[in-house]
């Protein structure tokens, strides 16, 4: 998005003094960013819009005045660019977060996940959500470093003859999104449409405490219901299941059922839930009746799982680059060889549903939960 050598502008709305000048504080010594303005308001960010011309905004919500959302609204009217929310899961700070990730909202860090007076931490999470939802290689001592999830992959690859018409039928649908993800799924389960005869299963990376109000607000919005999923229960047809934030959720099989199994184990990993755990329980127990899709979102997180769904004859999709907020997750899964097709979100829900009306061999759903 920016020019070599250029300064990434940020500008900076927060009605808390302290919280503005402590921002401020946080990215003056990056050399590659400049707060260009900050501002207690949306009326006077909008005020000092064209003058600062920035290329990213930090937002918060809970602004007397227009308030964030309004402000976010005004602010992608004008010019469409990243725009990252300081939010708070806490009371009304989760839905807030997730109704401005619909509206056009980039990403969000939760405030309450840091401390104000522990600048390294909340600093580095800063700095690489302004510099991926720019583009902008991270640069030391002169040279371009790679971030997280920026590896050069091959060409993306279209889909080819040999799968347009898989001999197979499919049970169940996974999903896998970070950065950017939450109106990319809204868009293609509208796409895909009601009375799927398969169940969907979703992890989407946000904090703990945001995965429920993101189920939520897709219930609310979506034909088909939509939860976070339960320990134990029994994913059926036509439901759709968002991974609690804060612990992994696996696959297994109870006879002819599919059943979510929620743990915390494997706490090491960068993300929990683990996008990669989903996956490759999906390879193990249903295999090549899965239709697997990964989508925008910074790091490599569901490139492996992928390739093993792949390896076992899923079909495999990924979004296309022009679509994608970052895209990190796409490129890993795309260097790995793991994708079949490229789509745009709203494509790749047609294809889903495409996909799912094509006949093949007895599910291992029995008649009376397909129906």
């Amino acid at each position: 998005m920016n020019p070599a050598n250029a300064r990434v502008r940020v500008a900076v709305v927060d009605d808390s003094t302290f919280i503005r000048k402590a921002i401020s504080r946080m990215l003056d010594d990056e050399p590659q960013i400049e707060v260009v303005g900050s501002a207690a308001s949306g009326e006077e960010l909008l005020t000092h819009f064209d003058d600062w011309r920035p290329h990213v905004v930090t937002l918060d919500l809970d602004m007397p005045g227009m308030g964030g959302l309004e402000t976010l609204d005004r602010i992608i009217a004008r010019r469409r660019m990243p725009v990252i929310i300081m939010s708070t899961h806490s009371g009304h700070g989760a839905p807030k977060t997730i109704e401005a990730l619909h509206r056009g909202a980039t990403d969000f860090i939760d405030k309450q996940q840091y401390s104000l007076v522990d600048f390294d931490a909340l600093r580095g999470v800063l700095v690489a959500k302004i510099l991926h939802v720019t583009g902008t290689k991270r640069r030391i001592e002169g040279k371009d470093i790679a971030l997280p999830g920026s590896l050069t992959a091959p060409a993306p690859r279209h889909p080819t003859d040999r799968h347009l018409a898989p001999p197979t039928a499919y049970d169940i649908i996974v999903f896998g999104a970070s950065t950017g993800g939450p109106p990319v799924l809204q868009l293609i389960l509208e796409a895909i449409g009601r009375n799927l005869p398969v169940p969907i299963v979703i992890v989407q990376h946000m904090p703990v405490g945001f995965t429920l109000a993101f189920a939520e607000r897709l219930n609310a919005h979506l034909p088909l219901e939509v939860r976070e999923a339960r320990h134990g229960e029994p994913l059926l047809p036509g439901q759709a299941y968002i991974a609690p934030a804060g612990r992994h959720l696996r696959l297994l099989r109870r006879g002819k059922e599919l059943i979510a199994a929620l743990d915390d184990k494997a706490q090491g990993m960068m993300h929990v839930p683990s996008i990669d755990i989903l996956f490759e329980s999906a390879a193990r127990v249903v295999g090549r009746r899965t239709i697997a899709g990964l989508l925008t979102g910074m790091g490599r997180d569901g490139a492996a799982g992928l390739s093993a769904l792949k390896l076992r004859g899923a079909y495999t999709l990924c979004q296309s680059e022009e679509s994608c907020v970052v895209f990190g997750m796409p490129r890993a899964a795309l260097a790995l060889e793991a994708v079949d097709e490229i789509a745009p979100p709203r494509l790749m829900g047609s294809r889903i549903h495409q996909l799912l009306a094509l006949p093949g061999p007895e599910s291992l759903f029995p008649p009376s939960l397909r129906s």
